[in-house]
């Protein structure tokens, strides 16, 4: 019974709660440093609200219409404390694919955590390679 008493958390978590609070699936905070860039002038879009496929349909119709318009770039809001699901397949692989297969060619960057930003390359704006 003293135990209870004394040492309360230890009798409501357990000897190893303490282990449990890291989380090892999420990267340090140092590396959404590694890329910075000027994002002003670009569009912002914001994906809180949106599932992930959703998501990626609106990501792919947001990136060609702003290479339409000439624009510099896009700025996604899609958040990190309800999940990683859009930001994972931002900063991938599939992304980029797409990117390359609708012939856009840009930067991805990002400065924190919640936001994922897209360069596009101005040499190529509004020239379509045949």
């Amino acid at each position: 019974m003293s135990n209870r008493k004394f040492q309360m958390d230890r009798f409501l978590h357990g000897k190893n709660h303490h282990k449990r609070r890291t989380n090892r699936n999420r990267p340090t905070p140092r590396t959404f440093r590694q890329n910075v860039g000027d994002d002003s002038g670009y569009l912002t879009v914001n994906l809180h609200d949106l599932a992930l496929h959703n998501a990626k349909n609106r990501i792919k119709e947001e990136l060609r219409d702003a290479k339409a318009d000439l624009k510099r770039g896009v700025r996604f809001i899609h958040g990190f404390n309800g999940g990683t699901a859009i930001r994972d397949w931002m900063r991938g692989d599939s992304l980029k694919q797409f990117m390359q297969s609708a012939k856009i060619s840009g930067t991805i960057w990002f400065t924190q955590e919640g936001v994922t930003c897209i360069s596009l390359d101005m040499i190529n704006l509004g020239r379509d390679e045949n």
